[in-house]
């Protein structure tokens, strides 16, 4: 049988893997992403923050900042940067089920805490609630809005107002009149309605987010799956084959198909309708999900054919498995069955195995086909382990 789809491209296979196969991680990865985004964010935010004051000096303008603590507070940022870009940097190097998700969950929040208490160092020491940079504080929330969780978003911006109180308490030469508490007051409302401005466009974005997740979820089911049978069809198959085949050869673990149709089924279509057909192989694939385990790969491959892959089982396994399901099959009380040949729905099961059987795709689904085809021409009804003449196969 030929393999249509050995020309398959061997790009992104993967993040295809992840996205199909290893939903959590594949979460995970999307998580690293978010985190690298803000940190290159942060040396956007740095670079401005230098070149602020280095043009403030060009121009003569007097630097309310000692120009060693800058220099101090920007060296310490420039290596935590570093580190938090060499821990995201390996979790995309060494993808692996044992990331936790909920570091990188929380790398997000304590990058933001970096942020929030390097910039109110940085406005402290030049100058205070007359700092020219105060205003990064709206850019702060807003950036954390759109990262982080409403409640934390919250959280961050009450802390920056909670700061703001400090940096003007801390002023020596403060004389607390109603004319001195009216730019905290400014500012903090300032920073609640920015809080509350992109907290409501960013809720209004991730429900959109989610919306447009659902759908193409949807149609991601839609594109991997029979609309009759909802097993896997044949296109996403062979791309799952091909990355089990992968994973095999990489640990040195065996795996098996099972291939396998229905006999005279031209026969049951002719004498019961198409409907009954259809409905016939809709339980063939209610009947596979009841037998085999969800880590097993269950497809429809062609008209009356189906295909299965089964990771970690030899052949000695996926007979017993396959053979299960021969005989439910057989057992099954479907409509019209006495139409059939034997007074009965059958079908005709063959077997391959990786390493033994082969080392290829071709060779794997060649010799699944050679044994299918050895049950049909010898009886039908029969599950048959490939053997390398089919003259004495295993039965």
């Amino acid at each position: 049988m030929e393999n249509k789809n050995d020309s398959m491209p061997q790009h992104n296979i993967y993040n295809e893997y992840i996205a199909f196969q290893n939903p959590s991680l594949f979460a995970t990865q999307t998580l690293i992403e978010k985190n690298l985004w803000l940190t290159r964010i942060r040396w956007i935010y740095l670079g401005f923050i230098f070149l602020f004051f280095i043009f403030q000096n060009a121009f003569q303008i007097s630097l309310a900042i000692q120009f060693h603590i800058l220099t101090l507070i920007i060296a310490i940022s420039i290596g935590v940067n570093t580190v938090f870009i060499l821990a995201l940097k390996r979790g995309i190097r060494f993808p692996s089920e044992q990331h936790d998700f909920k570091l990188f969950m929380s790398l997000a929040t304590i990058q933001l805490d970096f942020d929030l208490i390097t910039l109110s160092f940085l406005i402290y020491y030049s100058g205070g609630l007359h700092s020219p940079i105060i205003a990064l504080y709206i850019f702060y929330i807003m950036l954390s809005t759109f990262l982080v969780q409403y409640k934390k978003a919250l959280r961050n911006t009450l802390t920056a107002i909670i700061l703001l109180m400090v940096i003007f308490l801390s002023n020596d030469q403060l004389i607390l009149t109603h004319e001195s508490f009216l730019p905290l007051i400014t500012y903090s409302i300032i920073l609640l309605f920015t809080f509350f401005i992109s907290s409501y466009l960013s809720k209004n974005m991730k429900k959109s987010e989610e919306q447009l997740h659902a759908l193409l979820k949807k149609t991601g089911e839609m594109s991997v799956t029979d609309g009759l049978t909802n097993l896997y069809n044949q296109t996403h198959f062979f791309l799952l084959l091909r990355l089990q085949l992968e994973k095999a050869k990489r640990y040195g673990s065996p795996f098996s198909l099972i291939l396998f149709d229905l006999d005279h089924f031209k026969n049951y279509n002719d004498r019961n309708g198409h409907l009954k057909g259809s409905a016939a192989l809709k339980r063939i694939g209610e009947l596979m999900r009841g037998i085999f385990r969800s880590s097993d790969i269950l497809a429809k491959y062609g008209g009356d054919e189906f295909i299965i892959i089964l990771p970690h089982s030899d052949k000695v396994g996926a007979f017993l498995a396959a053979d299960r399901l021969r005989e439910l099959v057989e057992e099954e009380k479907f409509d019209g069955r006495q139409f059939q040949p034997q007074g009965k729905m059958t079908v005709s099961v063959g077997i391959s195995s990786f390493p033994e059987h082969g080392e290829t795709i071709e060779e794997l689904i060649n010799n699944a086909d050679k044994a299918l085809y050895f049950a049909k021409n010898t009886g039908r009804n029969k599950t048959i382990i490939f053997n390398i003449d089919l003259e004495n196969p295993i039965e």
